[in-house]
C-alpha cells in the first residue's frame, strides 16, 4: 500500500498547520487540513485563507484532503438566517479545498441527535435538499465530498443521504471513534458492512466511550485489528486519517496501523 495515498494525518496533530505538514513530510503520509484559520478571524477572507494554507503546504507533494468547517454548522436548521450562515461556511470550505488542490472534502452532518421524530424527518429532508444542490459544485470541480457521522446512532441517516443525492462525487466517511462514543448499540464493523464499497474515507482514533479523546489506536475500547480485518473482508480500500492531536499519538498509531493493516 502507498501510504502517501491512503494514510493521512490530521493537521490538528501539532500546534500549527505548518508544523503538522512538516510531520507528514517526515513520516511520508498525506495530510487532512482541519481547524481552518478563517474560523478565528472574522476579517480573514477565503482568499486570505487559501494563501495561508498554500504557504503552509509549500513543498508538500503528498496527498491532501480538507476537513470542512464544522463548529455550529447546521445547513438543515429551521432558522433561516442561521442556516444561511452555515451553508455559506460549507461553500467557503469548498472554495478553500479547491484552492489548495484537495481531492476530498469532508463534512459533518450537523445532526444534534434529537429524539423528536418530526424534527428528525425535517432535518433529513432539508439536508438532502441542500446536498442535491451543493454536490453540483463538486461534480464540476472533480472533487469528492464525504459525509462523516458524529452523533448518529446507526448508519441509516448517512445511507439515506447517499442514496437520495445519488452522485458519483458524494461518498461516505466513517469516524470510528464517534461510533464508539455515540452509537452504543452498533459496532464499527456493522457500519463497514452497511457502507460496503461506498466507504471512501475513515477517521481512526480511540476512546473509552466516555469522552471524544482522539487517542492512539490502542488507547481505548476499539479493537482495530477487528476493524481492519472487516475492511479486508469487504474488499474495500478507503483512505485512513489518523485523527489524533499529539505527535506522540500519531507516531505510535502509524506503527500500529502498519502492523495491523
Amino acid at each position: 500500500m502507498d501510504n502517501t495515498k491512503k494514510l493521512l494525518i490530521s493537521s490538528s496533530a501539532k500546534n500549527t498547520i505548518k508544523e503538522s505538514v512538516e510531520l507528514a513530510k517526515e513520516i511520508n503520509t498525506g495530510i487532512e487540513i482541519s481547524r481552518l484559520p478563517i474560523y478565528k478571524d472574522k476579517n480573514l477572507t477565503v482568499e486570505d485563507t487559501i494563501k495561508i494554507l498554500q504557504n503552509d503546504l509549500e513543498g508538500f507533494n503528498n496527498r491532501r484532503t480538507l476537513h470542512a468547517m464544522f463548529s455550529d454548522v447546521n445547513v438543515a436548521g429551521q432558522d433561516v438566517l442561521l442556516k444561511e450562515i452555515a451553508q455559506k461556511r460549507c461553500y467557503q470550505s469548498f472554495e478553500i479545498g479547491k484552492g489548495i488542490n484537495a481531492d476530498t472534502i469532508l463534512f459533518h452532518t450537523g445532526n444534534k441527535g434529537t429524539r423528536h421524530y418530526g424534527s428528525i424527518e425535517s432535518f433529513k429532508n432539508n439536508f438532502i435538499a441542500f446536498w442535491k444542490d451543493f454536490i453540483v459544485e463538486f461534480e464540476k470541480a472533480h472533487i469528492i465530498a464525504v459525509i462523516e457521522n458524529v452523533f448518529e446512532e446507526t448508519p441509516q441517516f448517512c445511507l439515506d443521504l447517499f442514496e437520495a443525492v445519488n452522485s458519483p462525487n458524494l461518498k461516505l466517511a466513517l469516524d470510528a471513534g464517534h461510533v464508539n462514543l455515540y452509537a452504543h448499540n452498533t459496532k464499527v464493523t456493522e457500519w463497514i458492512k452497511a457502507y460496503r464499497e461506498n466507504l471512501y474515507h475513515l477517521h481512526i482514533h480511540n476512546n473509552f466511550r466516555t469522552n471524544d479523546d482522539h487517542s492512539n489506536l490502542e488507547n481505548g475500547t476499539l479493537n482495530y485489528k477487528e476493524i481492519f480485518d472487516e475492511i479486508k473482508k469487504q474488499n474495500i480500500n478507503p483512505s485512513f486519517v489518523l485523527e489524533m492531536f499529539t505527535e506522540e499519538d500519531i507516531r505510535k498509531s502509524v506503527e500500529i496501523f502498519n502492523r495491523l493493516y
